[in-house]
């Protein structure tokens, strides 16, 4: 995941100064594309991640509050 992060930044600094970079202005337009794609299936991967963690952190908590009245009763 922390790859994934390291990614996305940057490719979002190639993005930020791809209008700089001396190359003609249909290869500009390509990579723009390519990283946009690349940034989007990045961010989607990301989420769906970050979701599933979500998801099971919730469960986790239950599971030990549930344990943790079970003791006490």
């Amino acid at each position: 995941m922390i790859g994934k992060l390291r990614l996305l930044f940057w490719l979002g600094i190639v993005m930020l100064f791809l209008p700089f970079f001396g190359i003609p202005n249909t290869w500009k337009t390509v990579l723009a594309v390519l990283i946009g794609i690349g940034l989007i299936f990045i961010s989607v991967s990301l989420r769906k991640k970050h979701r599933h963690l979500r998801s099971v952190i919730r469960n986790l908590e239950q599971t030990v509050t549930e344990h943790t009245i079970n003791i006490h009763e």
